[in-house]
């Protein structure tokens, strides 16, 4: 670096550098090990380096390369002026790029070409934060009348589109009207959009919708450039308002995404970043320890077999909190064995979720007790307890008239013997430990005399079986943002979880009581309303928690800024590289 050329500055362009700097006592930006900017190397950047350089310029301390903020390969006053530039976020901040490992395609996700809430790419109204609670996003304040059925956004200014279209209600409510047009009645009872301003949009309903907000924060409900979106409605283009812009799409291999560097938000640390679909568990651990990728994210990211190994590394940070995800045991009620509810209840008693916690988990989650996760702690039901009874599970059996009559090790009623397929999505197996939990499931039922076949299936076939109901068991994940989304979508006759997974289960009393849970204002009141849905369908069993997850994911010591989030958001916009 030629940086004698740059001594010569003259003393009037020193003073207005140091007069400006006054204004940043107390500034500090997190830097990188080759950020420039970084002149006393500590891995911040505030204005004990831009007093740094000044000592470097002024021959008082000896040079180093990241003095050189503007790399320009002179040292001058420009680079006390770019620094402080850094510091108030006017200037591209130079966190490199990253490259994240994750068991799924990011871009195949609600068919946006990239999942939102994993890339940055698309946001919506209102967000979820470490707390599980609603807040700001694209809308910086709402309001709801006092019968709840009236919702008004008062929305960001100054909001653009990936391609420059202005972010406003205009370019909302079409957003809206296509999604309620796909997905009618996720918006709820809803009798109109309406734009009331030029950045305030609201909702009438026809009777109160409480888990709206929460509703609002679902990444389906991302904000899209009406130039991105054909004349059907059907999204062209991977264009949002979010930190970063697809720079290019692999399917089924790699998202490639830039910083966005006039986000509303502020300027993005890390300049870009490639997100890798790596569905086998064991290359995700593997590519991770060769540095062949910076980090693992998403649920499912790393399985606890390999956690230990990858946290003896020292090159290595194991990062694990409890989400909103659960893991269930899921029984077609609508198809023998399981139409029998005492049979279902057999099925939750004869498995130890405990014990598969603390063997196959090695202690990376809750064994499951009810339907809503401790998560939403304020929601559970806290008289369910875990179910763990052989010996009740095989009197259950008895009951419903399963006996083994031939002596061949295997129940049978009626002459037909109790077999069963248990039925595992070949994507899901390669997140979380699907096989070896169904491994002990199949041993715990054949110790009561049944008969049970695993199968995994691909994606498609999965969910198509399910769909028809051409299924018996099976173990799915559900991640949740409020008791409604749980009980509602699950055990609600009509709700959409229950139809699209074949379930078939039907209750009127728990028909009755979801449906009062969607209207009812009071906290206290839908906290009772909750708990009795709880205690029925733990008691009639379609579908029961075998554990609720504790994500684990893991990063290279280079990545900066990453904390693993209940709803597995990514906080791209503080994560930066310090190689």
């Amino acid at each position: 670096m030629n940086m004698n050329k740059g001594r010569r500055i003259s003393a009037s362009l020193l003073a207005i550098a140091m007069i400006f700097s006054v204004v940043l006592p107390f500034a500090v930006m997190p830097a990188s090990a080759t950020l420039f900017g970084d002149a006393n190397t500590d891995t911040t950047i505030d204005m004990r380096d831009v007093t740094k350089i000044a000592r470097m310029i002024c021959w008082l301390d000896p040079e180093v390369d990241l003095a050189d903020a503007n790399r320009d390969d002179e040292l001058n006053v420009l680079d006390i002026i770019y620094t402080e530039l850094i510091i108030l976020e006017r200037a591209p901040f130079p966190g490199g790029t990253l490259i994240a490992g994750l068991g799924r395609d990011p871009g195949k996700q609600y068919g946006y070409g990239a999942h939102p809430s994993l890339t940055g790419v698309y946001e919506q109204l209102v967000w979820i934060d470490y707390d599980l609670e609603p807040k700001p996003m694209l809308a910086s304040r709402w309001d709801v009348s006092s019968d709840g059925e009236v919702w008004t956004f008062y929305l960001r200014t100054g909001v653009k589109f990936h391609d420059g279209t202005p972010f406003n209600a205009e370019t909302a409510k079409d957003n809206f009207d296509r999604l309620n047009a796909e997905k009618p009645g996720q918006l709820g009872p809803l009798e109109s959009i309406d734009v009331v301003g030029d950045y305030a949009i609201r909702f009438t309903h026809s009777e109160p919708f409480v888990p709206f907000i929460r509703q609002l924060s679902w990444p389906f409900m991302s904000m899209i450039s009406p130039d991105a979106v054909d004349a059907e409605g059907k999204v062209l283009e991977p264009i949002g308002t979010g930190p970063y812009i697809v720079s290019e799409y692999a399917p089924d291999d790699k998202l490639v995404l830039v910083r966005n560097e006039d986000w509303w938000g502020g300027m993005p640390k890390l300049e870009g970043m490639t997100l890798r679909c790596i569905p086998d568990a064991t290359s995700r651990a593997i590519s991770l320890e060769t540095g062949e990728i910076d980090l693992i994210i998403d649920t499912g990211g790393v399985l606890p077999g390999y956690a230990g190994t990858l946290d003896a590394n020292p090159d290595i940070e194991v990062l694990s909190r409890l989400i909103a995800t659960s893991h269930f045991v899921l029984l077609n009620c609508g198809k023998s064995p399981f139409d029998d509810p005492g049979v279902r209840e057999a099925i939750q008693y004869a498995i130890d979720q405990e014990t598969l916690v603390d063997t196959i988990l090695e202690g990376y989650g809750i064994p499951g007790k009810g339907p809503v996760t401790p998560a939403l702690a304020e929601w559970v039901n806290p008289d369910i307890e875990t179910r763990y009874n052989p010996n009740m599970a095989e009197e259950l059996l008895t009951d419903a008239g399963w006996v083994d009559t031939d002596g061949d090790g295997v129940l049978d009623r009626d002459g037909q013997p109790f077999e069963v397929r248990l039925l595992l999505h070949s994507g899901l197996v390669g997140r979380w430990p699907y096989e070896a939990i169904s491994e002990v499931i199949q041993s715990e039922l054949g110790d009561l005399g049944i008969d049970v076949e695993i199968q995994v299936l691909a994606g498609g076939a999965w969910s198509s079986a399910l769909g028809a109901g051409e299924y018996e068991m099976t173990i799915t994940p559900y991640t949740v943002l409020g008791p409604h989304f749980m009980l509602y979508d699950w055990f609600n006759s009509n709700g959409n979880m229950n139809v699209m997974r074949g379930m078939s289960y039907s209750n009127s009393r728990v028909d009755e009581l979801t449906e009062l849970g969607k209207v009812t204002m009071d906290p206290g009141e839908r906290y009772q309303l909750y708990h009795e849905v709880q205690e029925i369908v733990m008691d009639e069993a379609p579908m029961f928690p075998i554990y609720y997850e504790e994500m684990i994911n893991a990063k290279r010591d280079n990545v900066k800024g990453f904390e693993p989030h209940p709803w597995f958001w990514i906080n791209w916009e503080e994560i930066y590289s310090t190689t």
